[in-house]
């Protein structure tokens, strides 16, 4: 028997900047993510104290090991208040070519109207060829919780503890 979550559908109006941008599309009904696709290469330039990103006119881009690139994707969104996106990279490209996204999660902010752009690494030992079109993230629709930190001297107690990392695996 299958149940379905919420039956709500959120709107999102998108805009595409480019010709050549495909709009970001769930796979399957009830995927969390839509694959989107890059259109372009932004190189990062460091010289002295100016950082800068330049335009690489080419369909290819080949990624050295631990290089990372910015990738625009196409297009930009009005996300409704109380929304936000999360870019999180596929996990196909993860696993077989070892590429990430440097800031994952990438966020994007409901207040945010500029194009998007995916910050892509190659944590492999090879060289990787990124290709125009190729869908290299997905986003994730999330909603926004509105919170408040309350100082406090003392936490209640839970099992873990003061346990660090690890301390929940097995031993």
């Amino acid at each position: 028997m299958s149940h379905r979550i919420n039956d709500e559908i959120v709107s999102i109006p998108i805009k595409k900047l480019r010709n050549d941008t495909n709009i970001p599309q769930q796979s399957k009904l009830g995927d969390a993510g839509a694959d989107a696709r890059i259109i372009g290469f932004k190189k990062i330039i460091h010289e002295n104290d100016k950082k800068e990103l330049i335009e690489i006119n080419s369909d290819t881009y080949t990624l050295k090991p631990l290089e990372r690139i910015g990738c625009p994707l196409g297009f930009s969104t009005a996300i409704p208040e109380g929304y936000y996106f999360k870019v999180v990279p596929r996990s196909g490209v993860a696993l077989w070519d070892g590429l990430s996204i440097v800031n994952s999660p990438g966020t994007i902010d409901a207040g945010y109207r500029n194009e998007w752009m995916v910050i892509v690494v190659n944590l492999s030992n090879k060289e990787v060829t990124l290709k125009k079109g190729e869908r290299i993230c997905q986003i994730i629709l999330s909603k926004m919780y509105h919170y408040k930190f309350i100082e406090s001297d003392e936490l209640p107690e839970s099992e873990r503890g003061l346990g660090g990392f690890g301390s929940t695996g097995k031993k």
